[in-house]
């Protein structure tokens, strides 16, 4: 599937990527819990298109995710290494 509609995704989505260590996770979770909620939700198109790209099973809150009152929550650990890459790359923009 493509999403030529999305070209955040088409950039930072590559076929040579490496696995973020412990501190990076840990560093990816700092910057999201202080992103804004547009970052958020940009946060969460990300989430969506690399499941819609890579998933046959159609899920509302894929790999493990919670609804929250706040919004949606989800494990780092949970996500495939390419979409944890992924988001690295996106919270680390300036």
């Amino acid at each position: 599937m493509n999403f030529p509609n999305f070209p955040l995704y088409a950039s930072l989505k590559k076929d040579e990527y490496k696995e973020l260590t412990e501190r990076e996770k840990d560093e990816l979770t700092d910057l999201i819990k202080a992103m804004n909620e547009d970052r958020h939700n940009t946060i969460y198109a990300l989430i969506r298109s690399y499941h819609l790209d890579h998933d046959a099973t159609i899920q509302v809150l894929p790999y493990s995710g919670k609804q929250l009152k706040t919004g949606p929550k989800f494990d780092i650990d949970c996500f495939p290494s390419q979409l944890q890459n992924i988001l690295y790359q996106f919270a680390t923009i300036s």
